[in-house]
Parts: C-alpha cells; sequence; structure tokens
C-alpha cells in the first residue's frame, strides 16, 4: 500500500506547480498588456517612442556620411567599429534609462503607477556623439581645412549678416555653409581632381598646414582613453550645444532642420560621456585592447 503521507505531499507539490503556473501566466497576460502592463507603459509611455527609431536611422546616415567625408574613420576596421557601436547604441540607451528611472525613488514609483517622470535624463542626440568624436583626431590632421571652413562660417554666419538687412540674412548665411564646405572639400580632395587647380595654388596655407603624425595619434590616443576620453568629450559636447543651438544658425532655411535643440548642459555632459564610455567599451569587447591612462 502507498503511503497516504507521501501521496499528500505529492498532491500538494502538484497543486502548487499548477498554481505557479497560472499565476505566471496571468502575470504575463497583465504585463505584456498594452492599456494597463507595467512593461508596457515602462517601454512604450516612458522609454520609448517610434520616432526614436526614425531619428536613430536618420541621424545615423546624416552622421557616417559626415564621418566618411571628413576623415574621421581612417580606416574599415574603425568604420566597422562604429557601425557596430551605432546598432547597439537604441538597446543601451533604453537600458541606461530603464536603470535610472527604476533605481529613483520617486520615477520608479510614478513608472510603475503607470505614469512617466518628467524629467530629461540622458538625448540619444548628444549619446551618439560620444561615438563619432572619438575619431575627430583623425579628421583634423589636416588643420587648414579645417581652419579655412570655420572662417568662413564664422564671417558668414556671425559677423557680416549683423550689417545687413535682415532680409537677406537667411540666404546669406546659406550661401556661406555652402561656401564652407566647398573650401573644406576642395582643400581636402582638390589635388586628386585632375582638372582643378592645385589647392595650395589658391587657398595657400588653407590647402597645406597640417599636424604631425605624432600629435595626431597622441590626441587620439587621449580621446580615445578611458580616464581623460569621457570628460573630454562631454566637454566639446557642451560647446557644440551652445554653438550650434544659438539663434544665428537655428533661422538659417534648412539647416534648422538638422541641428540639435539646446538641453541642459548636465543633459548634454552625461549623454556624451556615456555615448563615449560605451562606445569605448565596445571597442574593448570587438578589439580587446582598450587604453585606460593616454
Amino acid at each position: 500500500m502507498s503511503d497516504p503521507g507521501v501521496s499528500n505531499r505529492v498532491s500538494r507539490l502538484v497543486v502548487t506547480g499548477r498554481n505557479l503556473r497560472a499565476s505566471l501566466a496571468d502575470l504575463r497576460s497583465q504585463e505584456l498588456s498594452y492599456s494597463s502592463g507595467h512593461l508596457a507603459a515602462l517601454l512604450h509611455g516612458c522609454l520609448f517612442a517610434p520616432s526614436l527609431l526614425t531619428f536613430w536611422f536618420v541621424n545615423g546616415v546624416l552622421d557616417f556620411s559626415t564621418a566618411v567625408a571628413i576623415g574621421a574613420v581612417a580606416t574599415p576596421a574603425g568604420l566597422q567599429v562604429r557601425l557596430f557601436a551605432y546598432v547597439l547604441l537604441v538597446p543601451a540607451f533604453l537600458l541606461a534609462r530603464v536603470t535610472v528611472h527604476l533605481a529613483h525613488p520617486v520615477h520608479r514609483a510614478q513608472v510603475l503607477s503607470g505614469s512617466c517622470p518628467n524629467t530629461q535624463l540622458l538625448s540619444l542626440d548628444w549619446v551618439s556623439l560620444g561615438i563619432l568624436a572619438t575619431g575627430l583626431p583623425l579628421a583634423v590632421q589636416n588643420f587648414g581645412p579645417w581652419v579655412g571652413m570655420n572662417a568662413v562660417f564664422l564671417g558668414g554666419v556671425f559677423v557680416f549678416p549683423r550689417v545687413l538687412s535682415p532680409r537677406y540674412r537667411p540666404g546669406v548665411k546659406l550661401l556661406t555653409i555652402v561656401a564652407g564646405v566647398v573650401v573644406f572639400l576642395y582643400a581636402t580632395y582638390g589635388c586628386a581632381v585632375p582638372l582643378l587647380p592645385a589647392p595650395s595654388t589658391v587657398l595657400g596655407p588653407v590647402a597645406t598646414v597640417s599636424l604631425t603624425t605624432g600629435t595626431t595619434d597622441r590626441l587620439f590616443r587621449l580621446v580615445n582613453s578611458v580616464a581623460v576620453g569621457p570628460p573630454l568629450v562631454a566637454a566639446f559636447a557642451v560647446a557644440m550645444n551652445h554653438v550650434l543651438t544659438r539663434p544665428e544658425l537655428r533661422n538659417v532655411p534648412l539647416v534648422r532642420r538638422t541641428l540639435p535643440h539646446r538641453d541642459p548642459d548636465p543633459v548634454v555632459a552625461t549623454s556624451a560621456a556615456f555615448g563615449t564610455a560605451f562606445y569605448l567599451l565596445v571597442v574593448a569587447v570587438a578589439t580587446g585592447p582598450v587604453v585606460v591612462f593616454p
């Protein structure tokens, strides 16, 4: 004969297992519910929006096209690692926001009640800067074209329009931006076009001044070090936050649609430092070596 005690214990275990399975099924159904689930509120209401993927794709195309044009990705390997980091950027960004919101007691209570904290902690625009700013030392080795382009921008966007009628300012600024880009491209790549005169004969030092390879390597190592890179890129991002959001640029036709909105400096600095640290982590995983101190 079987032991009644053993049979009772087995029956209780079976009932408990069935209850747990039913409870997990109910929990999964409730949490994935669009209208009432905490997971849905967390992902859709507070952390995710359809426009995020649109921004990620469009911003990525613009950023990487610009990076290739200015030489910020000197080797295919450098481009591949940056593309890999950019693909992983949105999941890392969302995970960071989830972590921060759930770690903050007030935010956690708001999220789990179905509302969203009215606080901007990270900006994807400035987080993505950390991936590409680490390659800028490779681009500024040809220092002259950068000086020439920015001199054109300074005069035609910020100085000269002050003496013009407001009617003509937007058009002059737009032409100035086009002229500055043409100067940069001609000074950098003009030698490769046989039909054009040598850039050095037309632009002089703008086409010839460059940093030494040793200086470029030191700058690259500085920006791509764990200890110095994130704060350095954060400072650069804060400066760009003030320059790119100036009203002189914001009222230029077409250009204003590609410019970021001015965010609080702490948000910009935190986002850029996070993006840089994330990129350096991806580099360490993908290639092995990582520079801690320059």
